[in-house]
């Protein structure tokens, strides 16, 4: 379990896709402004191809109380982490549909993420969250904001569950996917 009632949450195993290495970066800028601020990094697992390379950076920088790194949990326990941040963040290099993002998402929380291709199909900017470009000042500078601005988390949060609700949620899904076959003419 993480230490802190204070981090930020994050879900990628350490590979080039998942950019763990500009997190600890970012990590690193944000502890300065915000000391009192921790990192989880959840899903260290058995393909982690930069997970030394992660470690060797968090001992150079100092970081060892400030970013935890966290095997696979099951399901529930990610999601408690998750639940329990004070918002979710992701700095992927790419993605797909981003499926911690959704999850972050249907717990109702404040998304900063990367101004990528997959993370733009799940953020709002300025209304669930932030895209920022894969910029380190950028990014500390967002989060930074967030971390100093509660009504903006709960009001960004809010938001996650309603466009959850609008776009993932699987019911809805259903219905839509069952108006389009049902309109179409044989």
């Amino acid at each position: 379990m993480i230490e802190s009632d204070k981090y930020i949450c994050y879900i990628g195993r350490p590979s080039y896709q998942k950019n763990p290495l500009f997190l600890v970066e970012v990590a690193k800028d944000v502890h300065v402004l915000h000391p009192e601020v921790k990192f989880a990094l959840l899903g260290v697992g058995y393909y982690s191809p930069e997970l030394d390379k992660v470690k060797a950076k968090i001992t150079e920088y100092g970081l060892k109380e400030v970013i935890s790194l966290f095997p696979w949990f099951d399901h529930k326990d990610t999601l408690k982490h998750v639940k329990n941040s004070i918002f979710y963040l992701t700095v992927a290099r790419y993605e797909g549909l981003p499926l911690a993002v959704i999850e972050a998402m249907s717990l109702g929380k404040a998304i900063i993420a990367s101004d990528v291709v997959g993370n733009k199909d799940c953020v709002k900017d300025g209304y669930n969250g932030k895209l920022i470009p894969l910029k380190r000042d950028a990014f500390v500078k967002a989060i930074c904001e967030l971390v100093e601005d509660e009504v903006k988390r709960d009001l960004y949060g809010r938001h996650s569950r309603i466009l959850f609700e609008q776009r993932f949620l699987i019911t809805n899904r259903i219905q839509e996917l069952e108006a389009i076959y049902q309109s179409v003419k044989l």
